[in-house]
C-alpha cells in the first residue's frame, strides 16, 4: 500500500465519525478489524494479532492492578494516554471507545496509523510495523518490549489468529526490531524463566503461608516488563502466561515480593487464623500473576493448568494448607480496591487441580449431572404458554423465567460474531472434555411430547459432533441428537420428538466433544407433538 493512500484512509478515519454515534449498534469482532483496516489501512492481521496478546481478543473492562498503570478497555485493550490519544482522533469520547467493540478497534487502528505515518511506514510492511507495536504496549523494559513483539504479536500474526467466526492466516514475518537476549537462564520451578525483580527485600523470618492469586490486568510481557522495573516499587513471585506455556519467576519464593498492599485480616478469611492479624501479606505468601483481566469470562486450561501445577510446588515447599483459606485470591485480602483474580476464577476446579498435582486425592469424576431447576417444580400462575409453541432464546430478556429460561456457566460469553442467529445473539464456548453445558429450561404443565428443534449459527470451527439432550427434572434422559454445527446455520433444525414429564425440564447442549471448536448455545424451539 503506498503512503498517500495511507495518508487518505487515516484522514477519512479521522474525519468520519459515522460509525461512532452513542447507543451503536454492536459489531462483531470480524467486521470490526476488517472496518478498520478499510478505513486506516493497518493491516487487519496485525491489529488482530494485538487484540489477542492484549485481551484475547475479548471486549475487557480493566482494572488498576499495579499503581502508576491505567486501566486498559475494550477489545484493544486501549488504556491511558493511548485511550485519549486515540478517542481524539476518531472524535468519540472515551466512554464510547472504552464501550464499543467497532469504535475501540477504529480507535487503536487510526492511533496506529497516525504513528505510522509519522514514521513513514508503508502500511503493508508487516515487519516495519514493529517498533509501533512496541510503542503500543508501553513496555518500558528493552528485554520485556522485545519479546513482547517477537514472541508475542509477531508469533501470532505468524501463526495465525482463530477467534469464534473469524481468523486471519498465518504470515510468517520477523519484525524489523532487536532480538530479544539469547536463551534466558531457567531456574526457580519446573524451568520457569528467570527475569529477577529489584523490587523485593527479606521475609526476616517469617514463613510462607499463603498463596496468592492474581491478574495482570494486561498481557504476559507487560506483566512482567513492570514487575521487574525499579521505578514500579511492585514485584511478584511469579507470573503465568494466558496459555500456560510460560512461568516467569521474578523473586525468589524466599524473599518478601511486594505484591499485595495488606494486612492479614481474619474477617476476610472466614475468621481463619486470627493471630495472623495486622501481619502483613507480603511477609507470609507467595505472590503470582496471570495475564488477563478480572472481568474475562473464561480462563484457559492451559493456564489453570498450569498454575495449579505452580501452586502445587509452592505448598509442597512450605507446608502450606491446600484449602480455600491458604489459597485466595488478591481481591479477597484486599477487597476495598482490588477484586482479581474476578468472579470467573474457577476456584473450585482450581484447588481440584492443586491437589491433583499434589497426589492428594483424584480428580473429581466428569459428569453430565445437570444444575437443579431454576424455581422449585410446581406450576406457575396463570395459563401454560407450553401447551403451544414456545422458544427458549440464549436472551433470557425474550423468555418467560416463570416457565422458561436459559442457564449457563461463566465459560460461556455472548457473542455475535457469526450473522443469522435467533433475535440479539448467542452464547458461545469453546468444547472440551467437561461438564459444562448450556440449560434450556422449561415447565411443563402434564405430560406432553414435543418436537424439539435447535437454532445455531454455522461457522467454519464450529464442532462436527455435539449433542443436545433432553432431561426431565430427576435428570432422566428422555432424547438426544447429535448434529454438526458447522452446517445448516440460521434455521430451525429438528432434533426430534421427545416425551417429557410435567414439571421442570430441560433440552441442554453438551460442550463435551473434540476439543478446539466453538459451541453455539442460541435457541431452541418446542412444538407440542401432533
Amino acid at each position: 500500500m503506498h503512503r498517500s493512500f495511507f495518508v487518505a484512509v487515516l484522514l477519512s478515519a479521522c474525519s468520519d465519525t459515522a460509525l461512532l454515534p452513542a447507543g451503536e449498534t454492536f459489531v462483531p469482532p470480524g467486521e470490526a478489524f476488517d472496518n478498520a483496516e478499510a478505513r486506516t489501512g493497518v493491516p487487519m492481521e496485525l491489529l488482530l494479532a494485538l487484540s489477542k496478546v492484549e485481551t484475547g481478543v475479548r471486549p475487557i473492562v480493566g482494572a488498576t492492578e499495579f499503581p502508576g498503570q491505567a486501566p486498559a478497555f475494550g477489545i484493544m485493550g486501549l488504556r491511558g494516554e493511548n485511550l485519549t490519544e486515540a478517542a481524539a482522533l476518531v472524535g468519540a469520547t472515551e466512554e464510547e471507545v472504552r464501550s464499543d467493540v467497532a469504535t475501540n478497534t477504529l480507535a487503536a487502528a487510526t492511533l496506529l496509523a497516525a504513528w505510522g505515518e509519522e514514521e513513514g511506514i508503508e502500511a503493508n510492511d508487516l515487519a516495519a510495523w514493529a517498533p509501533i507495536v512496541a510503542r503500543y504496549s508501553g513496555i518500558e523494559s528493552p528485554e520485556a518490549a522485545a519479546e513482547y513483539v517477537w514472541y508475542e504479536v509477531y508469533a501470532a500474526i505468524s501463526s495465525g489468529v482463530s477467534v469464534e467466526g473469524y481468523q486471519s492466516d498465518p504470515i510468517p514475518t520477523s519484525p524489523r526490531y532487536p532480538r530479544p537476549p539469547g536463551d534466558a537462564m531457567r531456574t526457580g520451578d519446573s524451568g520457569a524463566v528467570w527475569s529477577a525483580s529489584p523490587n523485593y527485600n527479606s521475609r526476616s523470618g517469617a514463613g510462607v503461608d499463603f498463596v496468592v492469586i492474581h491478574t495482570c490486568e494486561g498481557s504476559y510481557s507487560g506483566c512482567w516488563g513492570w514487575l521487574t522495573n525499579s521505578a514500579a516499587g511492585v514485584s511478584a513471585h511469579y507470573v503465568v502466561n494466558d496459555s500456560g506455556s510460560e512461568v516467569r519467576q521474578l523473586v525468589d519464593e524466599g524473599d518478601r515480593a511486594w505484591h499485595i498492599g495488606a494486612n492479614y485480616d481474619c474477617d476476610n478469611n472466614a475468621g481463619v487464623d486470627c493471630w495472623r492479624d495486622g501481619t502483613s501479606m507480603n511477609s507470609v505468601s507467595v505472590g503470582i500473576e496471570h495475564a488477563g483481566y478480572g472481568s474475562q469470562s473464561s480462563w484457559s486450561s492451559g493456564l489453570i493448568s498450569r498454575s495449579a501445577a505452580l501452586t502445587c510446588g509452592i505448598t509442597d515447599r512450605h507446608a502450606v494448607p491446600r484449602d480455600s483459606y491458604h489459597i485466595v485470591g488478591h481481591g479477597q485480602m484486599q477487597p476495598w480496591d482490588r477484586t482479581d483474580p474476578g468472579a470467573n476464577w474457577p476456584w473450585t476446579s482450581y484447588l481440584e487441580q492443586v491437589k491433583t498435582a499434589c497426589g492428594e486425592g483424584t480428580a473429581p469424576p466428569v459428569t453430565t449431572e445437570p444444575t437443579p431447576p431454576p424455581t422449585e417444580p410446581t406450576p406457575p400462575a396463570g395459563g401454560s404458554p407450553t401447551s403451544a409453541q414456545f422458544v427458549i432464546d440464549s436472551n433470557n430478556a425474550a423468555n418467560d423465567p416463570a416457565w422458561y429460561e436459559i442457564e449457563v456457566s461463566a465459560n460461556w460469553w455472548a457473542s455475535t460474531n457469526v450473522a443469522g442467529y435467533w433475535n440479539t445473539g448467542y452464547w458461545v464456548a469453546l468444547t472440551e472434555g467437561v461438564s459444562d453445558p448450556a440449560h434450556f429450561w422449561f415447565y411443563s404443565d402434564t405430560s406432553r411430547c414435543y418436537t424439539v428443534d435447535g437454532w445455531w449459527t454455522a461457522a467454519w470451527d464450529r464442532p462436527s459432533a455435539i449433542t443436545y439432550i433432553g432431561w426431565d427434572e430427576w435428570t432422566n434422559e428422555v432424547g438426544r441428537a447429535t448434529v454438526d454445527q458447522g452446517w445448516d446455520g440460521s434455521q430451525w433444525n429438528e432434533l426430534g420428538d421427545w416425551w417429557y414429564p410435567a414439571g421442570w425440564n430441560q433440552v441442554v447442549l453438551s460442550r463435551w466433544t473434540t476439543g478446539g471448536a466453538y459451541a453455539v448455545a442460541d435457541a431452541v424451539r418446542l412444538t407440542p407433538c401432533n
